[in-house]
């Protein structure tokens, strides 16, 4: 046998005789603004989800078992935007999107799939099915969309649910809050006498909107004084809800085609003349919990720490940035108009984070941010018509990346996508390459390195950007780009700052672009001597949790960018024996 097909099968022996030290799962709750009133929630969830996919990898699951257990717990968390208490599409349905990637880079996906709980499940048997050859040599779908995606779900098992049983309380309540924040605007814009466009209309929209504002801030400071539930804040403390408040108004879900997955009288129907998927018993499917268990002051046992060191002061951050081969003055120049700044906690950790001393099997990188530039708006969510008060404004993909004990690699993605979307809006949490992205190690690379990264913000333009299999070659690569879009060697530090900056947010598509462009990205890059783990975002905080398997707690953190704005920076290194 030749040199290359040798070296291929003596690697094979090995993986297979020898199993690597130390299995991993990385995983984010989304990019967008945490409130700090509910960062404990969040980062409980990531904790919960990161415990959950280690618990899969210590009993032997693979990393695709792993990434698709933590991310069904993150959907059956309600203060997360994936599975159960998605944001509602326009005429009040939850359609949602995901994707699951193995160490091949062979995927599965659903998008804009409605009545099914975890879309991350669908993802996951569509990724199987595409492997099973079809009659006719016709080729298997890894993308299926829309009532095909839901009537599939029906046919391999997976229980299909009323719409309304998706729907949460805050989602409903949103939800009518932004219909009936459209109706008086669009309205508005077509009083009879002016033009859509005209002068009138847009200075009636200003005056509305300034009422809009100061409505809603003084509910804001009603809802502390009292107690009560801070509205738009989902899982925030509330007062049971009356019957008029629940049931005042029912949302209208449109009946769908005659398919073979009926969904009616509010039950939930299973295909029980179809055998469900074989679950591996190192895939259990718990009882979803509604709220992680935390109290504001927890015990040492069950605090949550940090991944990052001290911000870099805002002197650093204006020294200069690398050469990323586009003008950072024109990025900055262009978002300045709609700039905001939010008056955040400048911690970089959440404040159940206390320092802890650095073990010998890993290392941290500090955070640092770089380029004052601010967003408009948050991730996947209608624009924002204030910024007073604590409120969550997160409503994005969640995530997970898992490596297994034989040094396999895989990611995955989960959304509800945006607020008030077209029905049929498929999003970047269901498209490989934009919302998921794996490398897979080649057979000749003696370091055996692969790359996964999974994003989080805005939807449209990462799709513009090819966002994850960008960032994920920037790493696996290590360059930046340089002037006139060369490659230049660089460190995976300036590689994922190059990505942000240049690839990202200085493509032409975003920066002409009418919305923002608001990205948080986790990206993990995996050798024979350590698994690294890098983020960035440009958003006003993101939650994130990691652990492997020498490990008794995850580490999570709520990563904030502070009073500077700009994008930061963080990530942590595990070492291999």
């Amino acid at each position: 046998m030749d040199g290359a097909t040798e070296r291929m099968f003596r690697k094979s022996q090995l993986s297979q005789a020898r199993p690597a030290n130390v299995s991993a799962i990385f995983v984010h709750a989304g990019a967008g603004y945490h409130s700090t009133t509910n960062e404990h929630i969040h980062l409980g969830a990531c904790d919960s989800a990161a415990r959950m996919g280690m618990r899969i990898l210590k009993a032997g699951g693979t990393a695709v078992d792993a990434v698709e257990a933590a991310i069904k717990v993150l959907e059956d968390k309600e203060i997360t935007n994936a599975g159960f208490g998605s944001n509602l599409a326009i005429d009040g349905v939850v359609e949602c999107d995901a994707t699951v990637v193995d160490y091949l880079g062979r995927s599965g996906a659903c998008g804009a799939t409605a009545q099914v709980k975890n879309p991350i499940n669908l993802a996951r048997t569509v990724l199987e099915a595409s492997n099973k050859p079809l009659s006719l040599r016709r080729v298997p779908p890894n993308l299926l969309v829309g009532q095909g995606a839901t009537d599939f779900a029906w046919e391999h098992g997976i229980p299909v649910m009323a719409h309304d049983h998706l729907v949460s309380k805050n989602a409903r309540d949103r939800y009518l809050r932004w219909r009936d924040d459209l109706k008086r605007v669009e309205g508005l814009r077509m009083t009879p006498g002016s033009s859509p466009g005209g002068s009138q209309a847009e200075e009636m929209d200003l005056a509305y909107e300034e009422r809009v504002r100061a409505q809603q801030r003084r509910d804001h400071t009603n809802a502390l004084l009292s107690g009560t539930w801070n509205e738009g804040q989902p899982d925030s403390p509330q007062a049971s809800p009356g019957p008029e408040v629940c049931d005042s108004e029912p949302i209208f879900c449109p009946a769908t085609r005659k398919s073979p997955s009926p969904s009616y009288g509010g039950r939930t129907l299973v295909n029980s003349s179809s055998s469900a998927r074989s679950h591996s018993p190192h895939s259990p499917n718990p009882a979803p919990a509604k709220r992680a268990r935390y109290s504001s002051q927890p015990s040492e046992e069950r605090r949550t720490h940090s991944l990052l060191g001290q911000s870099a002061s805002n002197n650093e951050a204006q020294k200069g940035t690398p050469d990323t081969g586009i003008s950072m003055h024109a990025v900055e120049s262009l978002h300045k108009g709609r700039a905001h700044h939010k008056a955040n906690p400048a911690s970089s950790d959440g404040h159940n984070s206390p320092p802890h001393p650095l073990s010998e099997s890993e290392e941290y990188f500090g955070a640092h941010s770089s380029l004052a530039f601010a967003q408009e708006g948050t991730a996947e969510t209608p624009s924002k018509l204030f910024t007073g008060g604590d409120e969550d404004r997160i409503t994005d993909t969640v995530g997970a990346i898992a490596i297994d004990m034989y040094g396999h690699i895989a990611a995955g993605s989960s959304s509800g996508g945006i607020g008030m979307k077209h029905r049929g809006r498929v999003g970047p949490a269901a498209l490989v390459g934009i919302g998921t992205a794996v490398i897979p190690a080649d057979s000749a690379d003696e370091d055996d390195t692969a790359v996964a990264a999974v994003t989080s913000g805005t939807g449209e333009h990462m799709a513009t950007t090819m966002a994850s299999q960008k960032c994920a070659e920037r790493l696996y690569h290590s360059t930046r780009r340089g002037v006139g879009g060369v490659d230049i060697t660089a460190t995976d530090d300036e590689a994922l700052q190059s990505f942000v900056l240049a690839d990202f947010m200085g493509h032409p598509g975003v920066m002409q672009s009418n919305s923002a462009g608001a990205i948080g990205v986790m990206a993990v890059k995996k050798t024979n001597y350590g698994y690294f783990l890098h983020f960035a975002h440009n958003t006003d905080s993101f939650a994130l949790a990691s652990m492997h398997s020498n490990e008794r707690e995850a580490k999570c953190v709520m990563s904030r960018i502070g009073e500077q704005v700009g994008v930061v920076q963080g990530g942590r290194k595990i070492r291999l024996d």
